[in-house]
């Protein structure tokens, strides 16, 4: 059991109630990553669910959660014969902090026409790309491997190019087999697009994040590119697409968040 599995496992209370704990580990600053802390309320939906894989989850971060326990609250929205539906609060303190909803389904079962128009980034291979800083606040960054373009290197640097777009491959350092819970994870781990705009300068909490899957990665590194294309009065969208190993596109992310940036006065 990787270590990722290990820290999102969920022990069921009753019909309705799981529980886990936040490791301080998987922490930007004191709180956990966002995207870390979907993957532990989505373990706990599936565990309630007929269908065991997460294909569509969107999480609404209503308050900062802090490391330490965590009690899942789940309710069954529908049942179908393909897909089921759930909701599960994330509450500490008796207070929720994050609301989940999601739709899953058994991937293994799933036959249909395939088309894909987006087309994958140009950008240097894994091999070519530059290992990430790893910052002492970021705990998250140890846990994994993030390789980047060079201008996104000088960008956390303090030298942003202005594009608003990361490029990067990214994988769990202790070699864990990346299932569909961690592209939950990956979806919200790069540092956010918007440093290629300001620099590391600020805080970017998230307020939504939505996470699309449409399959089961092959092993071996993800292929990622995030974008910020729109910043309003601080408020901003992210986009993201996670390719596999074998450059199949498996996942679509979106959150809409923040920007605290002192400097500017954002």
């Amino acid at each position: 059991m990787s270590k990722f599995e290990r820290d999102t496992q969920v022990r069921r209370i009753d019909e309705r109630t799981w529980e886990g704990e936040f490791s301080p580990d998987w922490s930007i600053g004191q709180a956990p990553n966002g995207g870390y802390a979907m993957a532990l309320g989505a373990r706990a939906l599936a565990a309630a669910l007929p269908h065991p894989d997460p294909m569509t989850v969107t999480a609404y971060y209503v308050a900062r959660p802090a490391s330490g326990a965590v009690r899942c609250e789940v309710e069954v929205l529908r049942v179908g014969k393909g897909t089921s539906t759930g909701m599960v609060r994330l509450m500490q303190g008796g207070e929720t902090m994050i609301q989940l909803i999601g739709t899953y389904t058994d991937f293994d079962r799933i036959r249909g026409v395939n088309h894909c128009a987006i087309p994958i980034p140009e950008m240097p291979g894994f091999a070519d790309s530059v290992d990430t800083p790893v910052a002492d606040n970021v705990p998250l960054r140890k846990q994994l491997i993030q390789r980047m373009t060079p201008a996104n290197v000088k960008a956390l640097d303090g030298t942003p190019d202005g594009s608003g777009c990361w490029l990067g491959w990214t994988e769990f350092a202790d070699g864990g087999t990346i299932d569909l819970f961690g592209l939950l994870l990956f979806a919200d781990a790069m540092p956010p697009p918007a440093f290629a705009l300001y620099g590391p300068e600020g805080w970017v909490p998230t307020l939504d994040l939505s996470v699309q899957i449409h399959a089961r990665p092959a092993p071996g590194p993800l292929r990622c590119k995030f974008e910020t294309s729109l910043i309003t009065e601080g408020t901003l969208d992210e986009d993201g697409w996670l390719w596999d190993s074998q450059g199949k596109l498996v996942a679509l992310a979106r959150q809409t968040a923040k920007l605290r940036v002192k400097s500017r006065g954002i």
